[in-house]
This record gives structure tokens, sequence and C-alpha cells, in this order.
């Protein structure tokens, strides 16, 4: 019934979340995607002169739960919501503000392909971005892997070092402002930016890296460089159904470059346990556009937490 219908708040869902739980919640969907129990529907975009409506939607047998992530776009700014359905009885059991949601499971999402595809040894990250999802990435590396430094680039150098200096109070952590290139040096690379040129170039990267790539969503936009690509001895994506077709990561790259590049998808490297050597020179780039496999999980999550209290 309608009347029982919950409503949630992005503050009441921050305050039951931890970047660790949506970790957990993440590796579960993407091992339910391996075996076959999950489905997911590609994103739907449709315009107006002012303004965009996006929605995307997947089933998660294993919380019995179907969900839609509706959002609109305006003057680039995004509003997210997430209706969770019962796969039981049909109900409508909550309808949720999206942002928090989001948050954290892009960064989860990000972490978990980082835990099998980067090295476990890994000590520097490197980030381009100052936004909510550097931020939130930063957290998760941090809480995550042993980590000794982060660098941080972003075109507006003031608000770059205003970050690093943050995540030295925080954390203790050797912080500081850099250059992309320097940035793109790291052991990890994470880049959290909305950019329509390249952030940083293959030439750049280090034997051994681990790029991430989660901003660059759309076919206009890209992050990397076709080098980054050429360089990579592995291309995993969230989902093959979206990454390739929504970014210009993919989309701008040469065609023979992409003719060339073999992409796993990131259920089958968490399903078949898949890990990296310590001592691994290859380059690994794993790109997200975000699906909503990781909304159904991550809210499936948020409204068990709430409705139990």
């Amino acid at each position: 019934m309608l009347q029982s219908t919950k409503l949630y708040s992005n503050a009441q869902i921050a305050a039951v979340l931890t970047g660790s739980d949506a970790l957990t919640a993440m590796r579960g969907a993407h091992e339910a995607m391996y075996r076959g129990d999950a489905v997911i529907q590609p994103r739907s975009r449709i315009a107006l002169t002012d303004a965009k409506f996006s929605t995307m939607s997947a089933m998660l047998a294993t919380e019995r739960v179907a969900a839609v992530k509706m959002y609109t776009t305006l003057d680039g700014q995004f509003r997210f919501y997430i209706a969770l359905m019962s796969l039981d009885d049909g109900h409508l059991l909550a309808l949720m503000e999206g942002d928090e949601l989001t948050r954290f499971r892009t960064a989860a999402t990000t972490v978990l392909a980082a835990t099998h595809l980067a090295r476990a040894n890994s000590r520097r990250l490197g980030v381009a971005g100052c936004g909510v999802q550097a931020r939130a990435h930063v957290d998760l590396f941090i809480e995550t892997f042993a980590l000794e430094q982060v660098s941080v680039y972003a075109p507006d150098a003031g608000e770059a070092q205003a970050f690093a200096e943050s995540l030295h109070g925080r954390y203790g952590i050797h912080a500081h402002a850099t250059s992309a290139e320097h940035a793109a040096s790291a052991d990890i690379v994470v880049l959290a930016t909305r950019a329509f040129t390249p952030v940083i170039h293959g030439a750049s990267l280090q034997p051994g890296a681990f790029v991430a790539s989660i901003g660059a969503t759309r076919p206009d936009q890209r992050e990397m460089d076709d080098a980054c690509i050429e360089r990579a001895t592995e291309v995993v994506v969230d989902w093959t159904g979206q990454a390739l077709a929504e970014s210009g990561d993919f989309r701008l790259l040469d065609p023979t470059v992409l003719a060339r590049t073999a992409v796993d998808e990131l259920a089958d490297v968490v399903g078949s346990g898949r890990k990296r050597a310590f001592d691994c020179e290859g380059i690994v780039v794993y790109k997200a556009v975000g699906n909503a496999l990781q909304d159904a999980a991550i809210a499936a999550l948020a409204y068990a937490r709430l409705s139990s209290g």
C-alpha cells in the first residue's frame, strides 16, 4: 500500500551507511551478477532544451528488490531519486533521495575494482578532481589501502591545496597539490572530473599502475588520452552494457585502438576471484559510468538499516 511507502532523505541515508558497508554491498551485487542473480536495464535519457531526465533500473535477486533510479540534470546539476520495490509482493518499499546513495556506491565500486586490479602494496594515490566523488573516493581508498601519500590535481590550484590540507588534517597522511602529470604517476590514479579533453596522458603512467576513470560519463567527455588505453594490459568496465556506449573515453578513442582492446566486466573479475600480483608491471584501466545494479544494492542496504530502526 502507498500509505506504507517510506520516504528517506539524504541526511537519513548518510547517517546509516559507511564506506565499508557500501564496499561489502557492491561486492555482493557483483557476485550476484556473475552468478546470473541480477539483471540491469541500461540508462535512458530524454531532453528538452533546458533540462534532461534520465532513468535506469535493475533487479537483484539476492536482496529480493528491484530499483529504478531517476534524475534530472538542470544547469549541469544532478538531482537523484531511487524507487525501491519488493520482488516478493511488488510493493513500493521506499522512495529515497539518491545523492548520498550515489556518492557511497560509486566510490565503493571503484575501490572494489581496486581490491582486485590494483597491487595490494600500492602506497601512492593520485586524484584528479576535488568534488563530491573525488572526496568520497579518497576517503575509502585511505580506509582500504595502506596509503602513504595522496597527490591532488585540480584546475583550480587553490582548491587542490585546500583538499590536500584537509586530508592531512583528518588522516595525518602526506597530501599535496600537484600537476596532472605528477598525479598520474601514482600507484593508484583516480579521475573524478567532467572533462571534455584528456586530463592525463598515457606517457605519465607508471608500470604496475591502476587507473580508475569515473567522471567522464557522456560521449563528449573524456579523462584519458588514447595512450592510456594503448598502454593498458587490461581494461575493465563496470558494465559493458553502458560503459562502452556512454563514455567519450571509448567513443572518442581511435577506433583502431579500441579494436585491439579486450574489455572485461567487473562482475567477471569479482565473481572469479581474480587478484593482481604484487609484482605485476602491467597497467590496468578501470572505466565506470555507473549503473543501476550499484543503486539497487546500496538502496537495499540503506532500506534494511532504516526500516529496522
